[in-house]
């Protein structure tokens, strides 16, 4: 198994010797100026470490990445990411950025071998990235324009960043063309409901999906589930009466996807049915919904609240807290988790009394994270796959 990445995000130090880039004007020039570079690599200087002894420069590919950034910003940002993992994810990395969709049809390509030297190893390890700046009608076909550049045999994972359009026929044509799709939830427009249920579709259909918003929910999840492996609590799963969410809303928008995920994996673990989907309350800030289980009925209540001077969110609909409330007999059981920046506690009543204290932390937002763990990962996410139908179910899909 490949080791994880450091605690938020650091990973092993991995410097960037050398590398050569060259330009195309077409899909078709983006293989000669390949070439070119790699001519280049291999009359270039040798890497050396730091005793003075030189090293072997060699092409490793174990993967084609295939990236769609919309913006020029979060074009840079992904290559940043690749080039993080390149030396325990080399690949191909394709990454297909967006000009004038109005203007002419039109194909920039930059395409370099970048080699990359990790202390003590003993060859540098070169990998080939090629950047896509789309123009006009090519704009509209991104999985078209990248289909020739994927290496024969080797898997390809495609992250569509930011807010993907799923359901239309670029996203669509993208999804054809990998073995494994990565998208963030936390990022759907507006509310989130329309993509979430989209992307329950394209689970539906087969498709093996990695989402960084679900990734993001982990440590909820771990101290949940981790409080009810303490002695006497499991009895209690079977008397849930009210699941409350609070998430963050610094804007004018409510958006569900984290919440609504978080109450999938509740409701598929214990084997709850949705009774009433969400409807809004008070205005839109609260939204209800419930559950119908063996015995009885679960209200979930997401509310949305400004953070105001609490934790800094990377988006709207990220968790602040969670509330949990349990019956036995006459016994009551109150799970909360709170959020104080990265920083989550769990805390548990029985009756009145704590019972349970526990800790996590949220782990620093770094694409590179999220991205390591989607091509690492090998079968289908079960726990994710039997929660989004519920989640989606939950916004009205």
């Amino acid at each position: 198994m490949v080791a994880p990445l450091a605690p938020h995000g650091h990973g092993p130090s991995v410097s960037e010797a050398h590398h050569w880039t060259e330009r195309a004007d077409s899909v078709a020039g983006v293989e000669t100026a390949l070439a070119r570079a790699w001519a280049a690599a291999a009359a270039g200087p040798p890497a050396e470490e730091a005793d003075g002894s030189v090293v072997l420069r060699t092409r490793t590919r174990v993967l084609t990445l295939v990236v769609v950034a919309q913006r020029p910003e979060t074009a840079e940002r992904a290559l940043t990411a690749v080039a993080r993992l390149a030396a325990r994810h080399p690949s191909r990395a394709i990454v297909v950025g967006f000009g004038d969709p109005d203007g002419p049809a039109a194909i920039d390509a930059r395409a370099s071998v970048r080699c990359h030297l990790a202390p003590g190893a003993a060859r540098e390890a070169c990998v080939e990235h090629v950047l896509l700046r789309l123009g006009g009608e090519a704009t509209r076909h991104p999985a078209a324009v990248a289909a020739p550049l994927l290496v024969h045999d080797l898997p390809v994972l495609a992250w569509w960043t930011d807010d993907p359009p799923i359901g239309s026929r670029p996203f669509g044509e993208l999804a054809e063309m990998a073995d494994r799709l990565l998208v963030d939830s936390g990022l759907f427009r507006d509310d989130g409901r329309e993509r979430l249920v989209a992307l329950a579709g394209e689970a539906a259909g087969g498709r093996a999906i990695s989402d960084i918003g679900w990734m993001r929910l982990d440590p909820w999840r771990e101290l949940i589930a981790g409080c009810f492996d303490r002695p006497g609590a499991a009895g209690f799963l079977p008397g849930a009466r009210r699941l409350r969410i609070v998430v963050g809303r610094p804007g004018s928008v409510v958006r569900l996807p984290k919440a609504a995920l978080l109450a999938g994996w509740l409701a598929s673990r214990l084997g709850w049915r949705i009774e009433r989907p969400l409807a809004p309350r008070r205005g839109g800030e609260r939204l209800v919904a419930a559950f119908r289980r063996e015995g009885g009925r679960v209200e979930l209540e997401i509310e949305a609240r400004d953070p105001g001077g609490g934790p800094t969110l990377r988006t709207p609909g990220s968790l602040l807290g969670v509330e949990l409330e349990l019956g036995r007999g006459r016994e009551h059981l109150a799970v909360t988790v709170t959020r104080a920046g990265d920083d989550l506690a769990l805390a548990a009543t029985r009756g009145g009394v704590p019972v349970v204290r526990a800790a996590g932390r949220l782990e620093r937002f770094m694409d590179a994270i999220y991205l390591a763990r989607s091509l690492e990962a090998v079968g289908r996410d079960v726990p994710f796959e039997e929660a989004l139908p519920v989640a989606a179910a939950l916004a009205g899909g």
